[in-house]
């Protein structure tokens, strides 16, 4: 298991909010890998009439790895993680955990009934790419 928090064996939706956190947008890098999820819902089961509501683009990530759609692992610097997964990374330097001291922090996302769960919601659909100088500016 990547990290040091324990995981549920069987996963769940988080208490947190319905809605996607708001994280204001900043300058992708040219050349850095980042992750785009979209597609959310709230429940697994929930009727679509459109595409869901668009996620985040988190990143630069140093690397993603997937395991049968099972896991979706990730690495990030630690300001990627205070940005983006700030519970995470408060618990883990109150707790002391080094995986929260860089230069990489290792975590990966719940993955329900395929579905990646970030902020309460549920995305259907996500994609990996490297920023050009064009999606930068």
């Amino acid at each position: 298991m990547i990290g040091t928090l324990e995981h549920a064996a069987t996963p769940s939706r988080s208490a947190g909010a319905q809605t996607p956190p708001t994280i204001p947008a900043l300058p992708l890098q040219p050349g850095k890998l980042y992750l785009r999820l979209y597609h959310g819902r709230a429940t697994p089961d929930e009727q679509m009439e459109d595409w869901g509501s668009d996620g985040p683009v988190i990143g630069p990530l140093a690397s993603i790895h997937v395991t049968y759609t099972c896991h979706l692992k990730f690495a990030a610097a630690p300001d990627v993680m205070e940005r983006f997964f700030p519970e995470v990374m408060a618990q883990w330097q109150a707790s002391g955990v080094s995986n929260g001291h860089g230069p990489l922090c290792d975590w990966q996302f719940n993955v329900i009934d395929d579905l990646i769960e970030y902020g309460g919601i549920l995305y259907g659909d996500w994609s990996t790419f490297l920023a050009d100088d064009h999606a930068a500016r």
